[in-house]
C-alpha cells in the first residue's frame, strides 16, 4: 500500500461503464514518515468516500482492480483506506 493526500476531485460527465457511479479523486503521493510529497499527483478511483485534505492509502497496478467485483473497472490507482492517525517510531530517539 502507498500513501497520499487527496488534493482534488475529477468530474467526468462521460465514463467507461465500469466507472459509472464511482468517485475519482486527485491524490498527491506522500512519505508518511516526513509528510513530504513525492512524485506527481495521480487520479485514483475512490472506494472510501474520502474528501479533500484526507490522507489515504491506495493501491496501484493490478492490485488497484481488486476492490471491485468482476474485471470491469479500469483503474491504475484505487483509494482503499482513509488514514485517521499514523504513529511513526524512530528507534534512534
Amino acid at each position: 500500500m502507498f500513501y497520499a493526500k487527496v488534493i482534488g476531485s475529477v468530474v467526468a460527465t462521460i465514463k467507461y461503464k465500469g466507472l459509472v457511479g464511482k468517485k475519482l479523486q486527485i491524490i498527491q503521493p506522500v512519505n508518511l514518515s516526513n509528510g513530504k510529497n513525492w512524485g506527481r499527483p495521480i487520479i485514483a478511483v475512490d472506494t472510501t468516500d474520502a474528501g479533500v485534505g484526507d490522507y489515504v492509502g491506495y493501491e496501484d497496478g493490478m492490485e488497484a482492480t481488486w476492490p471491485f467485483e468482476g474485471n470491469d473497472v479500469p483503474s491504475d490507482a484505487t483509494i482503499v483506506s482513509i488514514i485517521e492517525t499514523a504513529d511513526i517510531y524512530n528507534k534512534d530517539q
